[in-house]
């Protein structure tokens, strides 16, 4: 079981080399993180877009070969492009480079040529805080705006999934309101009763409960303090959030403020899908790219 990030790079280090395409690599940020991917000997670049800007930018960074160079500046062919080395096995992760989020996810999702597999992609983030004896998951604070109950539990399956393949044998799920205690004018409090009572008659592999606050599933000291009892109380690994705002503002004052280290990807597709902010850090770039092939490899799932 994944603790902190030190051992997620030292997994990746044992990992088979993965193609990765990259849709609109003409930025610096880009290139940067997947010059340090390279240098961790953990990918082989797939470059996609302005190649002047991009050879540019290879020689600035110094970019270590193999890597192959696609000259396309249209963002929907260049799209296009990516889904198709996907679906054809020429590549094994995608990474968004400058290119509208919502293009690119527009070809994910693409009936004719996407590459999406599952019922929802969401995101799906991981943080180790200075704090904590154990990295949580985080999710989604990014794709999926206003999820429904039905949502949540897509959402919530995806990261068991991310979590099974990174040696979690029975992840503990917490669904995050403001209160442990249903209340009619909470909806996030009503979704949470709904996702508990789908399970409660189904055989599953993994923990989930809630409502929860987050205290009442990240500290023990909360949880007997109000004398709450459950498997995921106080020991939580995923965290489910009501909505986008919540997921995403947890996720970015975890590491802007709570001096978290931070890696994401987008499930559901048929590969995962790094997808990180020009504010992120090229730590974080690179946490991301890693947990991408470590997923790919499943190789904690074998471990335990």
């Amino acid at each position: 079981m994944l603790r902190n990030l030190a051992e997620l790079r030292e997994a990746a280090k044992s990992a088979t080399l993965k193609k990765m395409v990259v849709v609109f690599a003409h930025d610096d940020h880009v290139i940067e993180a997947v010059k340090d991917a390279v240098d961790f000997g953990i990918v082989e670049a797939i470059l996609i877009g302005d190649k002047a800007k991009i050879d540019e930018l290879i020689i600035q960074y110094g970019l270590k070969k193999p890597y192959q160079v696609i000259n396309e500046l249209d963002p929907v062919k260049a799209s296009k492009l990516a889904m198709d080395m996907v679906n054809d096995g020429r590549a094994e992760i995608l990474m968004k480079g400058l290119i509208d989020t919502r293009i690119i996810l527009k070809a994910v999702v693409n009936k004719e040529y996407g590459i999406k597999d599952a019922e929802l992609l969401s995101h799906i983030g991981i943080v180790e805080f200075p704090t904590m004896d154990r990295i949580l998951f985080a999710t989604d604070g990014a794709m999926n705006i206003t999820p429904d109950y039905l949502q949540k539990i897509a959402i919530a399956e995806s990261a068991v999934k991310l979590a099974k393949s990174l040696g979690y044998k029975q992840p503990k799920v917490g669904i995050v309101s403001a209160v442990e205690k249903v209340n009619p004018r909470i909806e996030s409090t009503m979704d949470a009763q709904k996702i508990v009572e789908y399970y409660q008659d189904k055989e599953i592999d993994f923990l989930i409960d809630g409502p929860f606050a987050i205290d009442n599933l990240v500290s023990m000291d909360s949880v007997k303090h109000k004398g709450i009892e459950s498997p995921v109380a106080g020991v939580c690994d995923i965290l489910i959030f009501p909505n986008l705002d919540s997921g995403n503002i947890f996720y970015k004052t975890s590491v802007f403020l709570g001096q978290g280290k931070s890696a994401g990807i987008i499930m559901g597709a048929k590969v995962p899908i790094v997808l990180t902010s020009r504010a992120d850090t090229a730590e974080a770039k690179l946490n991301s790219i890693l947990l991408a092939v470590v997923n790919k490899d499943g190789l904690l799932a074998t471990r335990h």
